[in-house]
């Protein structure tokens, strides 16, 4: 009696022992939750220095194109950049540099990944950086002490010196045009030492972009006008290293949407005081 109550013990233990690993065995596993998928797209790759960022190469010192007020880096430029980059996603900075190394700064592709500093497309200029399509006109002009008598460039003489910003299609024009007359032509790291030297004495008229000029006669305190406008139909461009062709051609189309959504007419009033008069093409 007792071996057959062990033996039912033991059958006992065995069909619970079969239960249980029947219950493991039929037991369905849960899918994973996974994460709710973003709706936030990922900025595009554009090839610059950080990604999901475009930092910018320019001369700061050139209003109302670029400047810096408050310690913080504002303008046209900044302003326009700063709307295509938020089309593709981008933060845009501005850093500061001398106009003369931005294209060299650019070669080298290891400090900035574009150029937005009223800069002039020219065949020159595009051997070496890729240029966005045109995004504003412009000419040259002479600007001139309030009491000058000078009322162009033809009456400047032998000796006579006229300021220009160092690297500039100003610099090239007053070179071309003037020094082979004997006027001697005085380079500055930037446009607004060109002011305060003319304001000083040191050059009779200063030969510059012209609406950066314009800009900066305003100002009472210069005590400057500008007399002449000298006709070289520019355009001002972004520029690109040569190697990163996918952010100019970004550029380009964002370019385009804020131009046809009006955004851009609306910064350009902003630093200009008025409508545009032409968009470049």
């Amino acid at each position: 009696m007792t071996k057959m109550r062990k033996l039912l013990s033991l059958m006992l233990v065995l069909a619970l022992i079969a239960a249980v690993f029947g219950l493991v065995g039929c037991k369905t596993t849960e899918p994973e939750e996974t994460p709710e998928e973003s709706n936030i797209e990922e900025p595009a790759n554009l090839g610059t220095l950080t990604p999901g960022k475009i930092i910018v190469g320019s001369d700061t010192a050139y209003p109302p194109f670029e400047s810096v007020e408050g310690g913080k880096i504002v303008g046209f430029d900044v302003d326009l950049a700063t709307a295509i980059g938020e089309l593709l996603g981008q933060e845009v900075e501005f850093k500061t540099y001398n106009f003369d190394s931005l294209i060299a700064g650019l070669q080298a592709n290891t400090e900035f990944d574009m150029v937005a500093s009223a800069m002039t497309i020219t065949d020159e200029r595009a051997k070496e950086v890729n240029f966005s399509n045109p995004y504003i006109d412009s000419n040259q002009s002479l600007a001139v002490p309030a009491d000058s008598k000078v009322a162009s460039t033809d009456d400047f003489k032998k000796g006579d010196k006229v300021g220009v910003q160092s690297g500039t299609t100003g610099e090239k024009w007053a070179q071309e045009q003037l020094a082979s007359k004997g006027v001697t032509v005085v380079p500055y790291e930037n446009i607004i030492a060109a002011f305060q030297a003319m304001s000083a004495g040191d050059v009779a008229g200063i030969v510059n972009d012209i609406p950066i000029s314009q800009n900066i006669v305003k100002d009472p305190t210069r005590n400057a006008k500008i007399v002449q406008t000298i006709e070289t139909n520019e355009q001002y461009g972004f520029a690109f290293n040569k190697g990163n062709t996918a952010l100019r051609d970004a550029f380009n189309g964002a370019l385009a949407d804020v131009i046809s959504s009006g955004k851009y007419s609306e910064i350009y009033q902003t630093w200009f005081g008025a409508e545009p008069t032409s968009i470049p093409k």
